[in-house]
């Protein structure tokens, strides 16, 4: 008999939340969307009562899907999405009314601002749904929201923790790399580089939950060697910096991946890898010789240039050309670790001269003095040849650095005068 009460319980709930005003009576539509959320969690029916309700769906819209009513009416919103989230639980029947009907609000609205609780709601809805109806959210779908919410996450710089985010994205770099691959080739450029960012950052974090699939780092090295050049020819002009972008951070996840005890193996074999890295590498040195940076930006050398008095600009941080060069010498030290075949190439292109060139300070590079010694290290190591080309150049005193020499260090002493 109380089974047979609670849809008609559930009916009369909605009717009495339905006839009142939010303007005046929050107090107790508070009551009742707490009522609700109880409600829903004891049977199918209530759920379905709920889902197949119109003026529920109507409400929805007003209080659930509008983003100002997050801070507007926190409480009664934060409610609203939590009856809907207890709806679709372990119901395919309403997962499907719901999706149907919300889909599409459901996710312009998990990554849109302002960011907290309220996105972690509706990913947890969509995930409820993408894990129970197979087929009702397309991979595609959920991927390119998954990517939104994580590019608006550091945006804004929240510290809120997005755990479906999480359980989301995992899902597919952990365990779905073939159909992740496909999703990926298909979002937008801004949207990718959201998704590499995100697989740099679980890189970065040690794996916590799971290795990377294997197919989906292939795949990355693959794309890395089809859009590399565009890092010298996009970035000459500056007119567009987000396919650049894109390529920077497939370096990052490849320089974490190759210097990983997870993750060595997996490009160990990939000459081609190493022969476009090394490449690219000469070319961004050579480059950086010229009076204009060969297009790029020129290496920032000078302490001068690095005060806050100097007149270049301080978001230099944040191009693409920061980091590019230590990223390349990074990757190069980690192929050549205990790798006789990239050591062997590392000898045929002479790479070494490039190497020793990078062993100075550079701001817009930082510890790349430090990568390139290590670099120059794992190529000597158990490689007589190689060890015969240092052993061949001609020492002819400590290499030109203008912030060595302003420091006064170039006799390892750093002089600092009282100027009171």
């Amino acid at each position: 008999k109380p089974h047979v009460l609670q849809p008609s319980q559930t009916n009369e709930l909605l009717q009495r939340l339905l006839g009142l005003e939010l303007a005046t009576d929050g107090e107790e539509i508070t009551g009742l969307l707490k009522s609700l959320r109880l409600l829903l969690t004891k049977s199918r029916e209530c759920q379905e009562t709920l889902a197949t309700d119109s003026g529920f769906s109507k409400f929805l819209d007003t209080v659930a899907f509008d983003p100002q009513m997050r801070t507007a009416q926190g409480t009664v919103h934060n409610l609203t999405l939590q009856v809907l989230a207890n709806s679709v639980v372990n119901n395919e029947t309403t997962q499907t009314l719901t999706w149907r009907q919300h889909g599409a609000k459901i996710c312009e609205q998990a990554y849109a601002p302002p960011l907290g609780s309220s996105n972690n709601v509706l990913l947890m809805i969509m995930y409820n749904i993408y894990v129970n109806s197979r087929g009702l959210i397309s991979d595609q779908v959920a991927l390119q929201t998954c990517a939104r919410l994580w590019q608006g996450l550091n945006t804004a710089q929240c510290t809120y923790n997005f755990e479906y985010l999480h359980f989301f994205l995992e899902h597919f770099i952990v365990q779905n790399g073939r159909a992740c691959v496909a999703c990926y080739q298909r979002l937008d450029t801004e949207d990718r580089v959201s998704f590499l960012d995100y697989v740099a950052h679980y890189l970065r974090e040690d794996s916590p939950n799971g290795e990377v699939a294997l197919f989906l780092l292939h795949h990355f090295a693959k794309e890395f060697r089809l859009k590399s050049d565009c890092l010298l020819r996009e970035t000459l002009k500056l007119k567009h910096e987000l396919h650049p972008r894109e390529v920077h951070t497939l370096l990052r996840i490849i320089a974490s991946a190759s210097g990983s005890e997870k993750y060595s193996h997996v490009y160990a074999s990939d000459q081609s890898l190493f022969i476009n890295i090394s490449s690219l590498l000469r070319c961004v040195v050579a480059a950086g010789k010229e009076s204009d940076g060969g297009g790029l930006d020129k290496p920032m050398n000078k302490l001068e240039e690095v005060a806050l008095t100097s007149g270049i600009d301080s978001s230099y941080e944040k191009k693409v050309s920061y980091e590019l060069k230590t990223l390349l010498v990074r990757c190069t030290a980690n192929l050549l670790y205990d790798n006789a075949a990239n050591k062997g190439y590392c000898l045929d292109t002479q790479l070494l001269p490039t190497l020793l060139e990078s062993t100075v300070m550079d701001a817009r590079n930082p510890l790349m003095r430090e990568w390139s010694i290590l670099a120059i290290r794992n190529a000597c190591i158990n490689c007589p040849e190689a060890q015969q080309v240092i052993a061949g150049l001609t020492v002819q005193g400590p290499a030109s650095n203008d912030i060595v020499s302003e420091l006064n260090l170039e006799l390892g002493a750093l002089r600092i005068s009282d100027r009171q």
